[in-house]
């Protein structure tokens, strides 16, 4: 660690979102921490996110309500008068360069050029190396390594408090078949599919399932489709954050497509069965557990955008609605018996 790191009074950073990438960053921001405790840390978050890391200590939280442009001002005027000696620019969405203008620091550090848009160089006036064919994590460790701390601290004290919160004394494994409601997403399985997986778990495995999910009225209304098995338990719309943490918690295995809730079971080194085809599961996957993910991005790759992992772009995005379909149920099967039986 250089002398000029231990020098770092004060250090801002803005991370919004997303869930998944917030739990890339609690590894950071644990790093920053445990080795530089006398350096007053400010992170920009999301009003959403802020749920899930509220309870870290020793941080000065800015949060922001991304729908409301007015609130976004009044939180930020709390610090405008702040000067910082490094602004970590680690979210490169329009929302988050325009934040950066209210940020008083002297380096503004930001992403490389292959991973900057949005006008993200204008607003930032040094790049981290590049993060082509490494993982989100990883990145985010870049902007480190630019302030010279290599060190990395993979603790995830975040003092949520810890229940049982359905009170369950069997096993069960939880199921998140959702994910962000981005245009031209397509990263979601046919949910006709899980009932086919849940059936066999139980079947050979005696083992129920919980589904998990979002409150809006797309989640609703499909996950309707498992409110008639015994052994499943419809928890979608239920759950904050933290009850999703503490049922994953508690839980045997996960399985789900990329969404916030993987990233959290992976985190909480569960085995999880990540379903990944239009987005590369290298950059975006469970960063800890990625032995049983189902890894047809390749695949789709060739079919849909008619390339090879050689010709196209890091990170690059297959934008197919049937490319989810190349993942068989039969694969999912696989990975479970590798989990389940001993």
């Amino acid at each position: 660690m250089s002398q000029i790191t231990n020098s770092l009074k004060s250090i801002c950073i803005i991370r919004l979102s997303s869930i998944g990438d917030i739990t890339h960053m609690i590894p950071i921001i644990q790093t920053l921490k445990y080795y530089l405790p006398k350096t007053n840390l400010t992170w920009i978050i999301g009003k959403t996110e802020y749920s899930l890391v509220k309870n870290i200590e020793n941080i000065d939280f800015v949060v922001i309500d991304k729908n409301n442009f007015l609130s976004a001002i009044r939180a930020l005027r709390t610090i405008k008068d702040n000067k910082y000696d490094v602004l970590l620019h680690m979210q490169v969405s329009f929302r988050s360069n325009i934040i950066s203008t209210f940020i008083n620091a002297k380096r503004k550090i930001g992403f490389d050029s292959t991973g900057s848009k949005n006008l993200h160089s204008f607003f930032i006036n040094e790049r981290i190396d590049s993060t082509y064919g490494i993982h989100v994590m990883d990145a985010f460790f870049c902007f480190l390594s630019k302030i010279g701390l290599d060190d990395k601290n993979f603790k995830y004290d975040m003092n949520i408090k810890l229940n049982n919160i359905l009170n369950l004394k069997e096993k069960y494994i939880v199921i998140n078949p959702f994910t962000s409601s981005r245009r031209f997403n397509y990263r979601e399985w046919d949910i006709g599919n899980y009932n086919i997986i849940i059936d066999y778990l139980h079947r050979n495995y005696k083992i129920s399932s919980i589904i998990i999910g979002g409150n809006s009225e797309y989640e609703l209304e499909k996950s309707t489709l498992f409110n008639n098995k015994a052994y499943v338990i419809n928890m979608v719309g239920k759950t904050d954050l933290e009850d999703a943490y503490n049922l994953i918690r508690l839980s045997e295995l996960y399985i789900g497509p990329d969404s916030g809730t993987l990233h959290i079971a992976s985190m909480l080194k569960k085995p999880v069965i990540g379903l990944y085809a239009t987005s590369n599961p290298l950059r975006t996957g469970p960063y800890y557990e990625m032995k049983y993910t189902i890894n047809k991005y390749p695949e789709a790759l060739k079919i849909f955008n008619n390339k090879t992992k050689h010709s196209s772009i890091w990170g690059e995005r297959v934008r197919n609605k049937n490319a989810m379909s190349l993942i068989k149920t039969q694969d999912v099967i696989n990975s479970i018996d590798k989990i389940l039986t001993f």
